[in-house]
């Protein structure tokens, strides 16, 4: 069957709308194909710094009634921290005071009046299960060894204990050099570092050969905290120190706090005198005097019995925040949240202090 031929017309309107497709297809190129299109506008993102919060507690001696007590409930030492358990790891660097011995060198008295603090290694453990990353051990009980002789071996076991559990420990060494060495910890890229000292027992300091903890030390502070800064970016010292059994803080803490400062310290939380003490700011720094007891067996008085737990929370490498939260000590070994109208009264105590060195020079 022959087809008949498209009409002239209709071959011509073919040919029209290829022509025009094929335009549109391929536009004709530019007549200065050098010229390079406008660059795209750069979108500035926001750098968010990192969020860190760190838990202080107070002083920690599971010897002896707070000894006695946990070994009569069965010897479990996590029983000291099961209450507050949540709050303390939900920290990123947890940090207490150790002002006792934990170790196997000596052995403890138990429930006697005895100012030898000596607690057995498993006491460890319950340091481990309230999720402590760093203890200072700079403090006035560190080679105490209870009934036994032993040296400078229980501050050694101690130190080596608290490392096997992860747990660094500051302010003790082998000489001088090693006691005033800073504990470096990162989160979040952050490196902190902890400087600990002790003022209250001379006889437990150490020397250029020999062992003990790091003396407090107006005068070489300033060296410490440049020596701390070439590993961190803020460095936070948790000396033991004061006078016990008040919320004024002595001159000799203010004239440290004020060294330290003027050094460049981000923070000082001390701890010893047994009852919550004042605190201030210094320049950029924060200083807490003292937090009271934690795990302590002093329940002659209620303001032995309390104490305070201190949220810091940095901002990259700046503090931008602190918190107190008030505990009271329960059957000479538990610390747990202090009820309201207590915890009010152990607050109130704090700011009474700290407002009392806003009028002192």
């Amino acid at each position: 069957m022959r087809i008949p031929p498209f009409p002239l017309a209709a071959v011509l309107l073919i040919a029209l709308a290829v022509a025009c497709s094929t335009s549109a297809t391929h536009p004709t190129p530019s007549p200065n194909p050098t010229t390079t299109p406008a660059p795209r506008p750069t979108i500035a993102v926001p750098t968010v710094e990192p969020v860190t919060k760190l838990l202080f507690t107070g002083d920690l001696i599971p010897a002896r009634c707070t000894y006695a007590k946990i070994m009569a409930l069965g010897g479990d030492f996590t029983l000291s921290f099961k209450p507050l358990h949540d709050i303390l790891t939900s920290a990123d660097i947890t940090i207490g005071s150790l002002d006792a011995t934990a170790s196997d060198a000596g052995t403890p008295f138990g429930c006697v009046q005895t100012f030898s603090l000596a607690a057995p290694a498993a006491a460890v453990a319950g340091f481990k299960y309230a999720g402590y990353d760093v203890l200072s051990h700079a403090a006035n009980h560190i080679k105490d060894c209870g009934i036994a002789a032993c040296g400078d071996r229980a501050m050694f076991e101690t130190d080596a204990n608290l490392r096997a559990a992860g747990i660094k420990s500051a302010g003790t060494g082998r000489n001088l050099f090693e006691a005033r060495a800073p504990q470096i910890i990162e989160r979040h890229g952050v490196a902190f570092a902890f400087l600990a000292y002790d003022d209250i027992a001379s006889y437990y300091q150490a020397g250029d050969d020999t062992a003990g903890s790091a003396p407090l030390d107006a005068a070489t502070i300033a060296d410490d905290v440049a020596n701390a800064r070439k590993f961190a970016n803020v460095v936070i010292i948790v000396p033991h120190w004061g006078v016990e059994y008040t919320a004024d803080p002595s001159a000799r803490q203010r004239e440290f706090a004020r060294a330290a400062a003027a050094a460049g310290a981000d923070m000082i939380v001390g701890n010893h005198p047994h009852w919550v003490e004042a605190h201030e700011q210094i320049g950029k720094m924060f200083v807490a005097y003292a937090l009271g007891n934690f795990v302590f067996d002093q329940d002659w008085s209620l303001e032995t019995q309390q104490g305070a737990i201190l949220e810091a929370t940095f901002t990259g490498a700046h503090l931008t925040a602190t918190h107190y939260t008030a505990i009271h000590i329960y059957d000479l070994y538990q610390p747990r949240l202090a009820d309201p109208p207590e915890a009010q009264q152990i607050l109130d105590r704090i700011e009474t202090a700290s407002a009392k060195l806003l009028r002192e020079p």
